[in-house]
């Protein structure tokens, strides 16, 4: 069986021969590591490139080479996408990458591209690497450029080539990064193995951005491990400070039943509760006729290349979408819950200082923006059905809204025993982003005795944290307001203290500023402010 998705790179050391199922449909595995290639539990320092857009939308696959054209790119342009990936077959050619790059650069539409002089380079043999000094020069000072396209969804014996070529071509271009879209949660028996598989690929490559797909809608029913699936890649990419993305289906195929409006906003919904910095579509254009995975028609037809309703649904959703994204990628994450029903893998909501009640089925996406205000992202958990999803808030006296064009809209809510309570009618899986103006002082997500404890508040000299009720392997990570990691610590279970001399993991002393503590288990999550004043602060 042909894979759902071109697979056009490949390495000679290790022949890079990349599975020829799609995960969803390929056998499951027992997603072990070969030996040495041992997997490490340390968190990865990875500075992502600045090159990588705040919010990132593409649609999977792009036009193939014959409709590669100024005008079915200024097309691609409209739907409301800043990167591509890949045509259908694409030949990895040259002249074919260049067209691409001429054709968007006036866009703003970024590429991530194969080149298969890359199949030349030979892991271990010196003498081949030359190959790589050639795809660098190429593109390295092209504006359109995003980074390397090196495969998808890679098995665990590509791992170890993989490393080499992100390796090499970080020397070589630092500021452009090695791209994989990995397996998701299906192609593996376990979480388990699947996060082991995950973490792996990062302790190697060292990734600038983690992404997967994980696809839900089968024609027999419905998988129920989307939600497993985008908190266990959230997790991996916030154990080693990298931005992650999800690729949503879209295009009915093989054992995959067709999405309307209500699941692919629900799809889009949940991955931005987990704070996914981008979002891509599979597919924009149709791939060619199949007769295992007999393709439907997705944004853009096979042949004649005309529009469906995907393409005009996405580029009205897109256009909020896009100013949604990029204000929650200038917010920091600190929790997600799951009200009414939870998927495995989500975590079910409990009342905390922030929200005393919700109605309705609903994904809570718990954010600070730069000021320590909290924000919701509400996202219906129905992809069926419209609701009125009404939240009771403590505290809050104030709340508003995040319009189509990404400007802050004051609510109406109406008073509650402790605060207010916000009624918001969501079609099916829509989703939408709320400010409230209660300063965020503490949160807490998920139940257990987990506890956390931050003083003294302000602090000059140093912060003494207080941590116990961990159940198993725990870890305190310090934020700051744009969602960067600055220090962190592992614990076991049981009770520790520890004091943060204001000085960051690789040793320098942090700005004075607003940071989050954040104490994480298996079970739940809590959350401190910290406001740090600085040594020089009497």
């Amino acid at each position: 069986m042909t894979t759902h998705r071109s697979r056009r790179f490949a390495a000679v050391s290790l022949a890079l021969l990349l599975a020829a199922t799609a995960a969803a449909d390929r056998p499951a595995r027992e997603g072990r590591v070969p030996a040495g290639i041992a997997a490490t539990r340390t968190m990865v320092s990875s500075t992502s490139p600045s090159t990588l857009p705040a919010f990132t939308l593409f649609g999977w696959v792009s036009p193939p080479l014959d409709s590669t054209t100024a005008a079915r790119y200024a097309e691609l342009a409209g739907a409301g996408f800043n990167m591509t990936v890949l045509a259908w077959e694409d030949s990895g050619r040259v002249s074919d990458n260049r067209k691409r790059l001429d054709f968007t650069r006036s866009l703003g539409v970024r590429n991530l591209l194969f080149d298969r002089e890359l199949e030349k380079v030979v892991p271990g043999d010196g003498s081949t690497y030359a190959h790589m000094d050639s795809v660098a020069a190429r593109y390295r000072d092209d504006p359109a450029f995003l980074g390397y396209y090196l495969g998808d969804e890679p098995n665990p014996n590509e791992f170890g080539t993989l490393q080499v070529l992100f390796r090499e071509l970080r020397i070589r271009d630092a500021a452009h990064p090695c791209w994989n879209n990995l397996l998701g949660r299906s192609g593996f028996p376990s979480r388990e193995a699947w996060l082991d598989y995950t973490r792996t690929y990062v302790s190697l490559t060292q990734p600038a951005v983690l992404c997967n797909d994980q696809y839900e809608f089968l024609g027999s029913g419905d998988r129920h491990q989307l939600i497993e699936n985008i908190a266990g890649l959230a997790s991996v990419a916030r154990e080693n400070a990298l931005p992650f993305w999800g690729i949503v289906l879209l295009v009915q195929h093989g054992t995959y039943r067709a999405v309307d409006a209500g699941m692919l906003r629900w799809q889009i919904g949940q991955w931005l509760s987990y704070g996914a910095r981008g979002i891509g579509y599979f597919t924009y254009w149709t791939p060619a006729p199949d007769s295992i995975y007999r393709w439907q028609p997705a944004m853009i037809t096979w042949g004649e290349g005309a529009r469906t309703w995907h393409y005009d649904f996405v580029q009205q959703l897109d256009k909020r979408l896009r100013p949604l994204g990029e204000t929650l990628a200038r917010m920091q994450w600190l929790a997600t819950e799951h009200a009414g029903s939870v998927e495995p893998g989500g975590t079910p909501f409990a009342p905390d200082s922030l929200i005393e009640g919700v109605q309705g089925r609903c994904a809570l996406g718990l954010f600070a923006d730069s000021t320590g205000a909290p924000c919701v992202l509400v996202a219906n958990s129905d992809s069926a059905l419209a609701q009125r999803i009404t939240l009771t808030l403590r505290g809050v006296r104030d709340a508003s809204r995040l319009d189509s064009l990404g400007v802050w809209r004051a609510l109406a809510p109406a008073p509650a025993s402790q605060g207010v309570s916000v009624a918001l009618d969501l079609a099916p899986g829509d989703f939408t982003l709320l400010r409230l103006s209660q300063p965020l002082d503490a949160l807490g997500a998920g139940s257990g005795p987990l506890r956390l404890l931050a003083g003294p508040q302000p602090a000059h000299t140093s912060v003494r944290f207080e941590v116990s009720g961990m159940a198993g392997a725990s870890h305190l990570e310090l934020l700051d307001v744009t969602g960067r990691r600055v220090w962190a610590r592992r614990f076991a279970t049981g009770a520790s203290i520890i004091t943060w001399d204001g000085r960051g993991d690789d040793g320098r002393a942090v700005t004075p500023g607003l940071y989050f503590a954040r104490l994480e288990d298996s079970r739940a999550v809590r959350v401190r402010r910290v406001t740090w004043l600085g040594h020089a602060a009497r």
